[in-house]
């Protein structure tokens, strides 16, 4: 009887393929455990505090839908008509970035300053999708629980915060949108490290940027340092060409964690002309309503 001949495995064949499946199950677990080791820097250890700048302060727990704790610290001005809502980059926690309260303060801004899950003392582990839920249940916490008008908040974002605050800005008409230091997303930062693969189809976590800028309406200031040495100037410039207007570039002489901008005459005057932008729309929300 004739027909098609049977296709019949043999005892190496299938050892072969269970072999190749268990490689790449393997591979896969490999590869999702370096993203995050390479993503996440998190510190449990708290340097210090608010107290050391003899400004006062509330520690506060916000409590996501998912019932992850984020720790954050508030420090309200008297005289604040603007709210910095501070996401810092993916290494340390809040304890490190004190100089960023006094500068801000010094400009008579509220500021919050939380550490995203399994930073400092927040409960959890990061993830893109758990760092998304944290910013806008930070964001929604100022608004409910401090009363602060969704326009006065400004969105400042350093390194990883820059895609958290990005996101942000997609679902909450935040007053303005800072980026220091952004990228155009994690899988252009790997292909740029290992060009010979294929990230796109590696990375999991993509946190893309320039797609979210491109549709954005918020206003946004982007800055970068001409040094950067761990996120390369053209990211930047890409995001700022690619970005949806109103936008503002900033570049300065430094590197990735210097702060030489912090004391720029020109970087305080564009930031103080971006809370006076800030104090203008909350005028017409309220002459609107």
């Amino acid at each position: 009887m004739s027909g098609r001949p049977k296709l019949e495995f043999g005892k190496g064949s299938m050892k072969l393929l269970i072999a190749v499946v268990l490689i790449l199950v393997l591979g896969k677990i490999f590869i999702a455990h370096m993203e995050q080791k390479s993503l996440y820097y998190p510190s449990r250890t708290m340097a210090e505090t608010p107290d050391a700048l003899h400004i006062d302060y509330e520690n506060i727990e916000i409590t996501t839908p998912d019932g992850t704790k984020l720790h954050a610290w508030f420090v309200r001005h008297p005289q604040a008509k603007t709210t910095v809502l501070f996401c810092h980059g993916n290494a340390g926690n809040i304890s490190h970035r004190l100089f960023r309260i006094k500068f801000f303060h010094n400009l008579q801004a509220n500021v919050l300053l939380w550490d995203y899950r399994g930073y400092g003392k927040s409960t959890g582990r990061p993830s893109e999708k758990g760092l998304y839920q944290d910013v806008l249940a930070v964001c929604d916490y100022l608004i409910t629980a401090k009363n602060i008008p969704v326009e006065s908040i400004i969105a400042y974002g350093k390194s990883l915060g820059c895609a958290v605050v990005t996101e942000l800005s997609r679902h909450r008409e935040i007053g303005y949108l800072v980026l220091e230091s952004p990228f155009i997303s994690v899988t252009q930062i790997a292909q740029e490290m290992i060009p010979w693969l294929p990230m796109k189809y590696i990375i999991r976590q993509k946190y893309d940027n320039v797609g979210k800028l491109a549709v954005s309406a918020v206003p946004k200031l982007i800055l970068h340092g001409r040094y950067d040495e761990i996120i390369d100037y053209h990211h930047a410039e890409m995001l700022h060409q690619q970005a949806a207007g109103p936008k503002t570039f900033l570049s300065f002489d430094g590197g990735h964690n210097d702060i030489i901008y912090v004391t720029s005459q020109e970087y305080k005057k564009v930031f103080q002309k971006i809370m006076k932008n800030c104090q203008t729309a909350v005028a017409k929300t309220k002459k609107k309503n």
